[in-house]
């Protein structure tokens, strides 16, 4: 008897592996997805030099690793000399 009992639980694991394969597949389908239209957003705006637009651009360049270094990012390039002024 523990045969058939073994194999009765076989087809449910399986159908659980499935069901997570095809909710990854999606997962990374929207990623993708959600990437690209945040990419085209910053091309139509021509916006990669400023503050992202709106929240999917900024969550695209967190996912693809661009960051944009704002001017009160940096410092002043004469800070460091001002004591040097006559």
């Amino acid at each position: 008897m523990p045969p058939k009992a073994a194999r009765k639980g076989t087809p449910m694991a399986a159908i659980v592996i499935i069901g997570l394969v095809i909710f990854l597949a999606g997962a990374a389908v929207g990623a993708i997805l959600l990437v690209s239209w945040g990419i085209q957003r910053e091309e139509r705006n021509f916006s990669l030099t400023r503050r992202a637009p709106g929240q999917v651009s900024l969550g695209t360049r967190r996912v693809t690793g661009l960051y944009v270094r704002r001017r009160t990012d940096a410092p002043a390039p004469l800070a460091a000399r001002e004591d040097m002024l006559v």
